[in-house]
């Protein structure tokens, strides 16, 4: 596996900034571009760890944090691992973020 380079970046929207985590091979190269979307709990350690993994196979992954209107992510405390008993009260915290992403503010930010 390639090393490695992480880092969080901020990206200009029609909306604000939105942050964002960029992983690619640790190189000057070209590399084919990911873009990998978060799930409902938001841009966190695990999808780090994700886009890191596929950087590490030779490309450059980007993983934005689509609830940036509502905030820099997390939105919640989020533990590495979420326990399946913990998910209904994260999703409280971050069900108000997620309904407020219309599809069409999504496409605008794709």
């Amino acid at each position: 596996m390639t090393a490695v380079r992480g880092t969080a970046v901020d990206i200009p929207t029609q909306d604000g900034i939105a942050d964002a985590y960029l992983a690619h091979p640790d190189d000057a190269d070209r590399h084919p571009a990911v873009l990998l979307y978060m799930d409902a709990f938001g841009l966190r350690p695990h999808l780090r760890t994700m886009a890191d993994h596929l950087a590490g196979a030779g490309y450059t992954v980007l993983v934005p944090n689509v609830f940036y209107r509502q905030g820099r992510a997390p939105l919640a405390e989020l533990p590495d691992f979420i326990d399946p008993a913990a998910r209904p009260e994260i999703l409280e915290n971050i069900l108000p973020a997620a309904r407020a992403l219309t599809p069409e503010l999504a496409m605008r930010d794709a």
